[in-house]
């Protein structure tokens, strides 16, 4: 509310507070006399000459205009400087860069799953700065409003949150076709965000929604062409030198062993094979992992370069469980199945690390298994495998364990004699981990030899049934 001085009274003062005004001008010169201590408006006393409110008015209105348009041509200047940046190929990290020079603010920008994909603190949260990425890679830390992907899409206003640390963070969800698909926060002293703040921001996340959208569409590209590398050296269909050039000018180190790594959901009617690969990308992003990988009918084929060392590769059946956890963390409800076949040191020699994984996971979905399962861990499984189909393996499973899968508690029967010899015929160990006497264990065992008409004592008759259980395992569920 615009008064002249000498026109306000203490009814005007408390009509202008009844009414909303956000605050009361007074010009002239006249000197207030009036108690203002009952007021909750700000009051500003304008001391000038100038007796037309109208002309008053109009100034305050073009300096108002005129912030806004400086606002406004600042944030232009912004937009351009950070959109020659994505130009020139500075990516997520140079944009970050140039955002944090230009607000003083830190700055992080993730994709939709919270990994972090570029960030950078200001110099007064340096000390801090690990707790603060801690805090915002938990993406439950968002804003309410903001953890549907969907609903968020359609908010492109920046929202202020105060985080631990007396710290704020300004966040915008980065929005490709009207879906979030990652957040830009700025996070700095509660007291410090301003107007710049919000459009370095507003500004930022448009450039940085580009960005990850070009990014996409280059990745799309990539996985094409690791597709097309990974089906012609599989089949044979190229020549040792040309899939060499090939894969070097992918950026593959082919001084490096390389190993093969099949996912696949353990049900046909799981989620879709779209969502296995964003599972697989988004650990290869986290762990900063070099692998190539393609969509193979219902399967993701990986090959992932690791270190030319002895033993097992821990690496790579690292990332093989990462992968299994993520699925159970994002999809409880279904499992995710690998293999892993043997590190191979040429690209002849993929193929042979291909078909291993394969093995692997098939047996993997046969036993069920909750971890990846390596090949050399297949162990006698791996002989079966050649020789899965011949007739006599069934009748040797049948005249093994045929007498004992016909007893109603087959399944009990089954458990213990598979405990028995898991614990190298242990009877105390056996019987622990069956929770059950040793006595009582002792008599199974001895009613399982009177029903199979064998002596367990002999070495051969426990090799003979061993085998059995495996192929008996490879054909049906694994034993609860």
């Amino acid at each position: 509310m615009l008064l002249k001085v000498k026109a306000a009274d203490a009814q005007v003062l408390q009509l202008a507070q009844e009414s909303g005004a956000s605050g009361i001008l007074l010009s002239g010169t006249v000197p207030l006399t009036l108690d203002l201590s009952s007021l909750s408006l700000p009051v500003v006393v304008l001391k000038t000459d100038e007796e037309d409110l109208r002309s008053i008015q109009r100034l305050l209105l073009t300096l108002l205009v005129s912030q806004r348009a400086g606002l406004v041509e600042r944030g232009y200047h912004i937009h351009r400087q950070l959109s020659q940046l994505a130009a020139e190929g500075a990516g997520l990290a140079g944009l970050v860069r140039a955002m944090v020079d230009i607000s003083g603010r830190g700055l992080v920008v993730q994709d939709k799953r919270g990994y972090i994909l570029a960030e950078q603190p200001s110099p007064t949260l340096l000390g801090i700065w690990q707790d603060v990425l801690q805090q915002l890679s938990d993406l439950s830390s968002l804003p309410e409003a903001l953890q549907d992907r969907n609903l968020a899409g359609k908010k492109a206003t920046p929202t202020l949150q105060e985080i631990s640390g007396g710290l704020v963070r300004l966040v915008v969800p980065v929005t490709v076709s009207d879906v979030a698909r990652g957040y830009l926060s700025l996070v700095g002293l509660a007291d410090e965000i301003d107007e710049l703040d919000f459009m370095v921001a507003e500004q930022g996340t448009a450039v940085c929604a580009l960005e990850m959208a070009r990014s996409k569409a280059v990745r799309e590209m990539e996985k094409r062409l690791q597709g097309d590398l990974l089906t012609a050296l599989l089949y044979d269909e190229l020549s040792p030198r040309d899939a060499g050039l090939w894969a070097q000018t992918m950026g593959m180190d082919l001084l490096q062993s390389h190993i093969a790594l099949r996912f696949a959901w353990e049900n046909p009617d799981s989620p879709s094979r779209r969502r296995l690969e964003t599972l697989i990308h988004g650990e290869v992003l986290r762990q900063g992992l070099k692998v190539i990988f393609s969509a193979m009918g219902a399967e993701v084929i990986c090959f992932s370069e690791i270190a030319s060392t002895p033993g097992r590769p821990q690496q790579a059946l690292d990332f093989g469980q990462s992968v299994l956890d993520q699925a159970r963390v994002e999809f409880p409800q279904v499992r995710v199945l690998c293999g892993i076949g043997v590190p191979v040191s040429d690209l002849v020699a993929w193929r042979t690390s291909f078909r291993q994984a394969g093995q692997a996971l098939e047996m993997s979905r046969r036993l069920e298994a909750k971890q990846p399962l390596y090949f050399p861990d297949l162990a006698v499984y791996r002989l079966l495998f050649q020789i899965e189909h011949n007739p006599e393996m069934l009748v040797f499973q049948e005249e093994m364990l045929g007498p004992l899968l016909g007893q109603e508690n087959s399944l009990e029967l089954l458990r213990t004699l598979e405990s028995y010899f898991a614990h190298n015929g242990n009877i105390s160990q056996t019987a622990e981990a069956l929770f059950i006497h040793r006595n009582t264990l002792i008599y199974r065992l001895e009613r399982i030899a009177t029903i199979l008409n064998l002596d367990l004592e002999k070495p051969e008759t426990r090799l003979a049934l061993q085998l059995a259980l495996h192929i008996h395992r490879m054909g049906s569920a694994p034993v609860e």
